[in-house]
């Protein structure tokens, strides 16, 4: 978050295996210096949405435009937190001991767990295509994504629709529609990494609501402690996925039309030389659930999945 490097002084941090140094400027995105006093060199920065993104190329090329990051809330709005009807940001960030592809197998495999969904799910694909990889899916929610803490009138979230996007490596945005019993609620939910060296790093995690105009305080309160709930639910979930084994689906080698290994070539387009980037990471591919599948056979396949997990004592909580 950009109000993290506001302060006068030089904010330091260890990234891309190196020293990382922002300083703050009021008249523009703050500075970013990657390397030790005398080696540093400067990193392009971008401060929008209240929040700060840095690009790092190993080759030094700069951001080309077609990769900007999109405005999260709609190219006319100034400031996320400001806009009518939104919440500040929750946000939480921890440190992993992980790969980022790791982190970002979550896209593919997020959606068909038992800790995700409640039932089946209505509609599920992934597409991926350029530097983008997104995740569209309609269906119920799982108990635990539920407001602990609801409105007087306890309404509940029948059904989640969202459009969820990596754009390029590290910084995936994920536009959710809730339709509740008596209104509907939006909410963005941010989730970024950066590493720290080869082995460990920072998972960061942010969700704004909105709820329909005009929007109500105390539902804007409830709509704040179930985004709340969302970033531990999703930050369990990446936890329980990075510390484990896994299922016995996750550890067999993924075919490869599957949903799995086009996204693994896909991600390898970020980890070469610019010039060794080929076709097979970035013509398109899509995923999608077999919706006409007989719900019969459908929920034999997931009860089976549910008892591996137990088995195996994976299962999420």
């Amino acid at each position: 978050m950009s109000h993290s490097f506001n302060a006068a002084d030089a904010h330091s941090l260890q990234a891309f295996g190196r020293r990382l140094l922002v300083k703050a400027d009021p008249d523009a995105s703050p500075r970013v210096l990657l390397g030790e006093p005398g080696q540093q060199r400067e990193l392009p920065a971008l401060e929008q949405d209240g929040l700060l993104f840095v690009w790092h190329d190993p080759q030094e090329n700069p951001p080309p435009e077609q990769l900007a990051i999109p405005r999260i809330t709609g190219p006319d709005a100034a400031n996320c937190a400001e806009g009518p009807g939104w919440s500040n940001w929750s946000w939480t960030e921890t440190v992993l001991t992980a790969h980022t592809g790791q982190v970002m197998e979550h896209l593919v495999r997020l959606a068909n767990s038992t800790h995700v969904t409640d039932g089946e799910p209505l509609y599920f694909k992934n597409v991926f295509e350029g530097h983008r990889a997104a995740q569209y899916f309609e269906g119920p929610l799982h108990h635990s994504y539920q407001p602990q803490d609801p409105a007087p009138q306890g309404a509940k979230i029948l059904l989640a629709n969202s459009v969820a996007s990596y754009f390029g490596p590290a910084v995936m945005i994920s536009q959710l529609d809730y339709v509740m019993e008596d209104r509907s609620l939006d909410a963005v939910v941010l989730t970024a990494h950066y590493p720290i060296d080869e082995h460990h790093l920072v998972l960061m995690t942010g969700v704004l609501v909105r709820t329909e105009q005009p929007a109500d305080p105390e539902l804007k309160a409830v709509a704040a402690r179930h985004a709340t709930q969302i970033l531990r639910s999703i930050t369990g979930a990446v936890h329980a996925q990075l510390r484990g084994g896994q299922d016995e689906d996750s550890r067999k080698t993924p075919g490869a039309d599957s949903p799995v290994a086009a996204l693994r070539r896909w991600y390898g387009q970020f980890f070469v030389d610019t010039g060794d980037v080929d076709s097979g990471m970035t013509d398109r591919f899509e995923y999608e659930v077999d919706t006409t599948m007989p719900m019969e056979l459908w929920t034999r396949s997931s009860a089976r999945n549910l008892i591996l997990r137990r088995v195996n004592g994976k299962q999420l909580a």
